[in-house]
């Protein structure tokens, strides 16, 4: 909540005395808050975990309560901007799904880099068990890949950009909606020629339902590697 806070003030002090901005210029200021958001969600987020020692209950239960502290405020600040700039319901609805579905890939990839977890028995303390920490540098390659996730579509386009390589409008399209830090920027870009603020066409909604499927498959490939793990761990007498 502080985060949202912080971010919401400091995005829209910048663009100015707030009695002489434009309805352009406020529409710019959420597309602002809203990538700020996707970053805190998909980058600062798993930093943060990443660098905290295990829980004894393992990183899909940890990541799961995560989910639902970040999701809940997120909605509160985008689905709003609908009456305050102007922008389409599907639009926005198109941007909760992405980032949704964003948030649970990042989280499925951290719930594993976090471990499944173990059987605590009854005389065991949760000092021992809190203070298992994995080695850094796991951690770190973990950090590199979620990265690497999050930022391969807008840099694969820039590289292709760069060298001169010519790319059809399709495939910027799925390159800009495959990543959260671009994704949000092209389902509320403004596109004044048809009439409306923002419009989210069938390429958009087949990227997004696409993220969306990868979205609930990551997390039940998530629920088979818990049960699969917790499961040895707790057939072992001496896993204590």
């Amino acid at each position: 909540m502080i985060f949202l806070l912080v971010s919401t003030l400091l995005v829209f002090m910048t663009l100015g005395d707030p009695v002489r901005v434009t309805a352009e210029g406020y529409r710019e200021g959420a597309r602002r808050l809203i990538t700020v958001i996707s970053i805190g969600i998909t980058v600062l987020w798993p930093m943060i975990r990443l660098s905290q020692v295990n829980a004894i209950a393992g990183g899909p239960t940890v990541v799961a309560k995560d989910l639902v502290i970040l999701l809940v405020p997120l909605q509160a600040v985008l689905w709003p901007q609908a009456i305050i700039t102007g922008w389409s319901v599907t639009s926005v609805a198109a941007s909760a799904v992405v980032l949704v579905s964003w948030a649970l890939i990042v989280g499925a990839m951290l719930a594993v880099a976090l471990g499944p977890g173990r059987v605590v028995r009854t005389f065991e303390g949760p000092l021992e068990a809190d203070m298992r920490v994995r080695p850094g540098l796991e951690r770190s390659l973990w950090m590199v890949s979620i990265l690497s996730v999050v930022g391969a579509g807008p840099l694969i386009l820039m590289c292709l950009q760069s060298i001169g390589r010519g790319t059809s409008d399709d495939l910027e399209l799925l390159l800009r909606m495959a990543s959260p830090l671009t994704a949000p920027w092209e389902l509320l870009r403004e596109r004044i020629w048809t009439g409306r603020h923002a419009v989210v066409g069938a390429a958009h909604w087949r990227a997004t339902w696409m993220t969306a499927c990868l979205a609930v498959s990551s997390w039940i490939l998530v629920a088979i590697w818990r049960s699969t793990s917790r499961g040895g761990v707790a057939s072992r007498p001496d896993s204590a």
